[in-house]
C-alpha cells in the first residue's frame, strides 16, 4: 500500500510536470523562433527478484520522476514579411545576439531592424552578431555632398551624423567564431566615384569612295604674282603641280583668286586649261591700296575623293565624378590606297564647363562650343594618333597615346593588332558601334538590405551596391544540451558543447544554412498535438490522483482493522 501511495504521487508531481511543459507550448504558440520541448519521465527505479530456480525482472519500483526536456528541433513554418531584416535560417543553425550584458546568446527568432544608433537589434535590444567587411571608414564631405543624401531612418541625434564613405566589395567571408562584431550601418553612406581608366570601343569605319566637289587652296608654289602698281592691275599664272591634295584636276576646273590688302579684297574666277595651267591677265585691282604687297590666295574647286568621317561620343567618369565626354573623331585619308585605309583619330576628354555666353569670347585651344546644346565644355586633354587597316579591313597598327582624364590615365582600347574584334574598316563588314568604359559616379546611401548569401547589402542611388558584413549562422555538437535563456534566447553549456562554424577542407569557414530575409520562423508547435497531448497527460493525471484516494482508504482501512 505504502508503495501504491508513494507511485501515485510521483505520478501526479511527473504528470504537472509534463503539463507545466505541454502548456507553455501553446503559450508560445505564436512566439518568432519558439521551439517546442517534450518532457520526458522515467521510473525512479526497478528491482530484481531472483527465484527458485531462475531470476527473472519485475518492475517493482517506486513510481516516476520526471527528469528534463527534449528540444524539437524541427523547422518552424516560414512566414514573409516586409522587413528586409526579418531572417530566417533555412536549415540547421542559430544566429548569434549579444546581450546589453555583453554575453552571447543564440536564437532561432529573426526579427531585427536598426535602432537610433544605427545598430541592428533585435525586438529586445540584443545586438545581431556577424562578420564585418571592416570597409566603412568616417569621411569629410562637403556641404553640396551632404546636400544630396537621403537619410534610410531618422536619426535623433542632436549632433550632425558623421558621414562613412565605403569601399566596394562583393562578399564578405566569413570570420572565425570568436570575431564577430555586432553590425552598425550609418545613416549618411557615400560610395566615391572611380575615374575611367579604360575604354573599348568597336565600330564599322566606312571605306568606301566618295566624290564630290572640293575647295583646294593651291600651294604658293603653283603661282606667281606680277602687280603693276602705277596701273593698279594684276597678273597671276599657274599650275597645280606642287599641291598634293588635289588629287585629280581636270580641265575646266574653276579657279578663284582672292587678292586683298589691308582693308578690302577682290574676286576674280578663271578655269584650268588642258595642261591644267591657268592664268589672269591685267585684272584691275584698282579699288586696293596697291602702295604695299597685296595678298593672294588660289583655290581650285574640282571633284574628288571627300575624306570620309565617323565620330563617337561616350560616357567617362571624370576623377571628381563629374560626367565628361571622350569625343573621338576618326578621318579616312584620302586618296585611298589600292589595299586597306588609312585613318587619322583625334580624342578628347570634354567637361562642362558653363552654358554658352554669347558676350564671352572662348580660347578654343582650351574650350569647345556645342552650339547645338548651347554648352560649353573645357577641354582637358587632346591627342591624335593613325589607324591602318589592311584590304580586309583588319586593323594593323594604332598610334593613339593613352589621355589624362584629369590626371588619371585614360587607355583607348580600339581592337587587337591583327584582329576583327575592335575597329573594322571594310565595306563587307557589318558591324553595330559599341562601347564598354569602366568608372563609376557618386552614390549616395538609398537603402540597407539583404543577398542571398547572408551578406547584409548597402544599395546606392548611382546603380551599385556593396556587402558590409556577413550575418553569422552558429552550430552545435549538441543542439540538446543549450540552456533555455527566455522563450526563444539560449546559452551554451557543458553539454551542448562550445559555439563553431563549418569549415571546408581548406579551412575556411562557411554559413552550412541558408540566411533568408523578408522571412520569419514562427513556433513549431503543432497546436493539434500539443492539445492531444495535454488531454492524455491529464488523464493519467487523473488516474495517479485516483490511486493516491483508493491507497489512502485501504490505509484507513487497514487501521480500522485493528480495531
Amino acid at each position: 500500500m505504502n508503495s501504491s501511495l508513494y507511485n501515485s504521487v510521483s505520478g501526479v508531481k511527473s504528470f504537472q510536470f509534463a503539463m507545466d511543459v505541454q502548456s507553455n507550448n501553446i503559450a508560445n504558440i505564436n512566439t518568432i523562433g519558439f521551439k517546442g520541448s517534450t518532457p520526458e519521465i522515467s521510473s525512479l527505479f526497478s528491482t530484481t527478484l531472483a527465484g527458485t530456480y531462475a531470476a527473472y525482472a519485475n518492475d517493482d519500483s517506486l513510481g516516476a520522476s520526471s527528469q528534463t526536456t527534449a528540444f524539437n528541433m524541427n523547422q518552424g513554418i516560414l512566414q514573409n514579411t516586409d522587413n528586409a531584416f526579418d531572417l530566417a535560417i533555412g536549415g540547421e543553425g542559430w544566429f548569434g545576439v549579444q546581450g546589453l550584458n555583453e554575453k552571447t546568446y543564440f536564437t532561432r527568432a529573426g526579427q531585427f531592424s536598426i535602432d537610433s544608433n544605427g545598430d541592428l537589434v533585435d525586438i529586445n535590444g540584443n545586438y545581431l552578431l556577424a562578420t564585418s567587411g571592416n570597409n566603412i571608414t568616417p569621411t569629410t564631405l562637403d556641404e553640396t555632398t551632404l546636400s544630396k543624401f537621403g537619410t534610410y531612418y531618422k536619426s535623433t541625434a542632436k549632433t550632425p551624423a558623421q558621414p562613412y564613405a565605403i569601399s566596394a566589395t562583393g562578399d564578405v567571408p566569413l570570420g572565425s567564431v570568436g570575431k564577430q562584431t555586432k553590425v552598425h550601418l550609418p545613416d549618411l553612406l557615400y560610395y566615391p566615384p572611380t575615374a575611367t581608366t579604360n575604354v573599348s570601343y568597336s565600330a564599322s569605319l566606312n571605306p568606301k569612295i566618295t566624290t564630290g566637289s572640293v575647295s583646294v587652296p593651291l600651294n604658293n608654289d603653283d603661282y606667281t604674282q606680277t602687280v603693276t602698281a602705277a596701273s593698279g592691275k594684276i597678273s597671276l599664272n599657274g599650275t597645280t603641280t606642287h599641291t598634293s591634295a588635289l588629287q585629280n584636276p581636270q580641265p575646266g576646273d574653276q579657279v578663284l583668286i582672292t587678292v586683298t590688302d589691308n582693308v578690302g579684297k577682290k574676286l576674280t574666277t578663271t578655269q584650268l586649261d588642258a595642261s591644267n595651267q591657268w592664268n589672269i591677265s591685267n585684272v584691275n585691282v584698282s579699288e586696293l591700296d596697291t602702295s604695299s604687297p597685296l595678298n593672294v590666295s588660289v583655290s581650285v574647286t574640282s571633284n574628288q575623293e571627300v575624306a570620309n568621317q565617323d565620330h563617337a561620343s561616350i560616357g567617362i567618369i571624370g576623377p571628381d565624378g563629374d560626367k565628361d565626354t571622350l569625343d573621338m573623331t576618326f578621318t579616312k585619308r584620302v586618296p585611298q590606297a589600292a589595299s586597306g585605309t588609312t585613318w587619322d583619330v583625334t580624342a578628347n576628354i570634354y567637361s562642362f564647363y558653363e552654358n554658352y555666353d554669347s558676350t564671352k569670347t572662348y580660347d578654343p585651344s582650351l574650350y569647345y562650343v556645342n552650339q547645338e546644346d548651347a554648352k560649353v565644355y573645357e577641354i582637358v586633354d587632346t591627342q591624335t594618333g593613325v589607324l591602318e587597316f589592311d584590304g580586309a579591313g583588319r586593323l594593323l597598327s594604332n598610334s593613339l597615346p593613352a589621355l589624362s582624364n584629369g590626371g588619371t590615365t585614360l587607355n583607348v582600347n580600339l581592337g587587337t593588332l591583327n584582329s576583327f574584334d575592335g575597329l573594322v574598316s571594310s565595306t563587307s563588314i557589318t558591324k553595330t558601334s559599341s562601347y564598354q568604359t569602366n568608372g563609376t559616379v557618386e552614390g549616395f546611401l538609398k537603402n540597407y538590405g539583404m543577398d542571398g548569401n547572408g551578406n547584409i547589402i548597402a544599395e546606392f542611388d548611382n546603380g551599385k551596391s556593396s556587402a558590409i558584413a556577413k550575418v553569422a549562422v552558429y552550430h552545435f555538437q549538441n543542439d540538446q544540451g543549450l540552456t533555455s535563456a527566455s522563450s526563444n534566447l539560449f546559452e551554451e553549456s557543458s553539454n551542448s558543447g562550445k559555439a563553431i562554424f563549418y569549415t571546408d577542407k581548406d579551412g575556411n569557414a562557411f554559413l552550412g544554412s541558408n540566411v533568408l530575409n523578408h522571412r520569419l520562423e514562427g513556433s513549431n508547435v503543432s497546436m493539434a498535438t500539443a492539445l492531444t497531448e495535454l488531454i492524455v497527460i491529464q488523464k493519467a493525471f487523473t488516474a495517479s490522483s485516483k490511486g493516491i484516494t483508493t491507497s489512502d482508504e485501504l490505509l484507513q482501512n487497514a487501521i480500522n482493522m485493528k480495531q
